[in-house]
């Protein structure tokens, strides 16, 4: 499997260099799948850190014709992609139609077949064990009473760290998993040979 991790995109030059080498072409040849489905659900009205992340899609290098905009539920053959990104917006809302739409599955067979994950935010905090931490920051507009997480790692993943430290620490007293904490700007790779 091939993750990366992030809190508001691949934005550093340590990032970007190491996510561009889980490829074996070149940025102007990978077509992205670009999944917005998380921020349908938030309730903020300033959305202008949508198209400043978009930015950094572009910045990779990766040309805007190669990207395809996608909301869970609609007809598309995911396989045809080199790299899925999973925007940020509001959890729980993102986790609903995760499960509504059996979109676990396909994530679960197209990473196994080699394809890129890059989660941002929530798409970050979906692959993970459990995403209750985000209790503590995100509004459950869903009314999701099961806050199992995809399970793709053995962790919690609480992006926005620099934000969260003092709900970090408490998160961090009574959860199961190990946590990893994601800053803005940062994030992290998880590159294998393992199945999921």
């Amino acid at each position: 499997m091939k993750l990366v991790l992030t809190a508001c995109g691949v934005i550093n030059e340590k990032l970007k260099k190491d996510t561009l080498k889980l490829f074996d072409k070149e940025p102007k040849d990978i077509h992205m799948l670009y999944i917005t489905t998380a921020v349908d659900g938030e309730r903020d009205s300033d959305l202008s850190w949508v198209d400043e992340e978009y930015q950094t899609i572009l910045d990779l290098g990766i040309l805007k014709e190669h990207i395809v905009e996608y909301k869970i539920g609609q007809e598309i053959d995911v396989h045809h992609f080199d790299v899925i990104y999973m925007m940020g917006g509001n959890t729980f809302y993102l986790m609903s139609k995760i499960r509504e739409y059996h979109f676990d599955q396909i994530l679960k067979d197209v990473i196994n077949e080699g394809i890129v994950y890059i989660g941002s935010s929530a798409g970050s905090e979906v692959i993970a064990k459990s995403i209750d931490a985000a209790l503590g920051f995100d509004e459950n507009i869903v009314g999701l009473t099961d806050f199992s997480g995809l399970g793709f790692i053995d962790s919690i993943i609480i992006p926005h760290a620099n934000k969260r430290k003092e709900h970090i620490l408490e998160y961090m007293k009574t959860s199961k998993y190990p946590v990893i904490a994601i800053e803005n700007g940062d994030g992290k790779i998880i590159s294998n040979n393992e199945k999921l």
